[in-house]
């Protein structure tokens, strides 16, 4: 199953609605149990949210603008 950048954002601003300015230590947190775990692919993927949720917050994306990950 690949996670598609609509469904980053998305769930960013899932996160970003039910938390606000929390969704970024939570994610953070998230990232450092996954690699507490050793778990790579999933520590890679919560980072990647993460960077997701800063740019929704600094209002570098918005809800409906299609994103494109480099």
């Amino acid at each position: 199953m690949t996670i598609t950048p609509d469904d980053l954002r998305i769930m960013a601003f899932t996160m970003v609605d039910r938390h606000g300015e929390k969704a970024l230590s939570l994610a953070g947190q998230a990232v450092d149990e996954m690699r507490a775990l050793g778990d790579t692919r999933r520590t890679r993927a919560w980072m990647t949210l993460l960077s997701v949720i800063e740019d929704a917050l600094d209002g570098r994306i918005t809800r409906d603008q299609p994103i494109s990950l480099h």
